[in-house]
């Protein structure tokens, strides 16, 4: 009997110590990108009173009300949306840029690259 009650608990310890330790699914809060603060100066040099830039016009977010397709989010309200869901826009870098044609690759510098 003795031993059949220490294989029973040396079973059991055996299953015990197999078992993984609980996961805890941590997630990291995502560091908001730099420059936030320049979207608007960004959107001023591309948009309508500056360069004439597609990228610094208003555009229809479907998360806010308004009518289907009609423009309702000023392009500095978009870029610091999109700042802030992690989305990097760049607006250090996009403020440099003298024609429309170099936005996108001016979104591809590191920032530090445009001070």
């Amino acid at each position: 009997m003795k031993v059949m009650v220490r294989r029973l608990f040396l079973l059991a310890l055996l299953v015990l110590q197999g078992c993984p330790p609980p996961v805890t699914n941590v997630t990291p809060a995502p560091t908001p990108p730099p420059d936030t603060d320049l979207c608007e100066k960004m959107c001023e040099h591309i948009g309508p009173k500056g360069l004439k830039c597609e990228e610094g016009e208003p555009v229809y977010n479907n998360d806010l009300p308004g009518p289907n397709g009609v423009p309702n989010q000023s392009c500095a309200d978009n870029c610091r949306e999109l700042q802030k869901k992690g989305f990097f826009v760049n607006p250090r870098c996009v403020i440099t840029v003298q024609s429309c044609t170099e936005i996108e690759q001016a979104r591809q510098k590191e920032p530090d690259a445009c001070k």
